[in-house]
């Protein structure tokens, strides 16, 4: 199985997300897995050539590297208890929302700083490729943690949406960020696991440089308004996109 371990504490990961925000659990995943899932990675940058694409449900494909990540009992254990703890209204579906980001060529400039808040409770990152280049060029991870909490109505999630993932916003906020190492850069490292909120945690990657190409895997879970009508076309308008992205000819 993927994950190595089977001796982590929900509860006291929880603890930690209130506290700091931020988790990394150190070598949580097979080597094995990681050259599997990199090998699958080249392939598809060979055959959708080195840009930016988005492929959602990759759990869905039987024998792959992301199906058998999200298959692992552990997984999917950890996850559950997670959102459970973090936000025991959501709604825990029997599919793990997933997604695969590769951020590659020219689209690493095009596809950085773009913060936002995740709809789901718990987010899980599991690096793939992660490029070693110049600092704030190699697609760094940026996280403002738990600057939120659950908002009883989806209306007012939308709005606050749309005012922190606009233009104006994302600029104030990159122009803002302290100089050097802040805590809020993270330096990913594949075989890590990382665990936040990301429902409550603002966040972005830096650009990549077009020589370079980063891949991670993400995982989420936990779904705060399983009722919002406006938030399930949003996210179906927006997996369409990625989809659209996906498919275009390199």
């Amino acid at each position: 199985m993927p994950l190595l371990t089977d001796r982590l504490d929900p509860t006291a990961l929880a603890a930690e997300l209130d506290e700091k925000g931020f988790v990394c659990i150190e070598n949580a995943i097979d080597p094995a897995w990681i050259d599997r899932a990199q090998g699958y990675v080249h392939g598809l940058v060979e055959q959708k050539g080195k840009r930016y694409f988005a492929l959602n449900w990759l759990s869905r494909n039987r024998g792959t590297p992301p199906q058998e990540l999200i298959g692992d009992p552990q997984m999917r254990r950890l996850l559950t208890r997670l959102a459970q703890i973090g936000c025991p209204k959501a709604k825990l579906d029997e599919e793990i929302y997933t997604g695969l980001r590769v951020v590659a060529g020219r689209t690493g400039d095009e596809r950085s700083l773009l913060y936002h808040y995740d709809k789901h409770v718990i987010t899980a990152l599991a690096p793939i490729l992660i490029p070693e280049g110049p600092k704030r060029r190699a697609g760094e991870l940026i996280v403002f943690p738990n600057r939120r909490g659950y908002r009883r109505f989806a209306l007012f999630n939308i709005v606050e949406k749309a005012i922190t993932q606009s233009n104006w916003y994302r600029n104030r906020v990159t122009r803002k960020l302290a100089a050097g190492d802040p805590p809020n850069i993270k330096y990913l490292k594949p075989g890590n696991l990382y665990l936040f909120w990301g429902y409550r945690t603002y966040h972005a990657n830096f650009p990549v440089a077009s020589d370079m190409v980063r891949a991670t895997m993400l995982l989420h879970y936990g779904d705060p308004h399983p009722g919002s009508l406006i938030l399930k076309a949003n996210t179906v308008r927006q997996n369409r996109d990625e989809r659209r992205i996906a498919q275009e000819a390199p």
